[in-house]
């Protein structure tokens, strides 16, 4: 993993916080601005686990409506995305019990 202050590349994709796009092998993958925050905070701590709480409590896009399905929801739709643009599914793994990780 290559890491600097505005952007993040593991493997083919790329995180860029300053343009706020996430890109594999060039292409955009389009996400929500709540997508974004929550796949950038995962990719900031590769292989760290972290409960839905956790993610909750990081991610500044939610709000006090939202509740922890939320984060369910909203990783399930990362994760879609990211299969549609890269044919992996194996990005975000659920730790069965914790929580999330983005894989290492």
């Amino acid at each position: 993993m290559e890491q600097n202050m505005a952007v993040i590349k593991y493997e083919n994709l790329i995180i860029n916080t300053v343009e706020q796009v996430t890109l594999y092998d060039n292409k955009e993958i389009e996400l929500t601005n709540r997508e974004f925050q929550v796949l950038y905070f995962l990719v900031s701590y590769q292989g760290q686990v972290f409960s839905k709480r956790q993610i909750y409590a990081h991610v500044t896009e939610f709000n006090e409506k939202d509740d922890l399905h939320t984060v369910e929801i909203t990783i399930s739709r990362i994760r879609k995305k990211l299969e549609q643009a890269t044919g992996k599914s194996d990005f975000i793994i659920t730790i069965r019990g914790r929580g999330y990780k983005f894989k290492k």
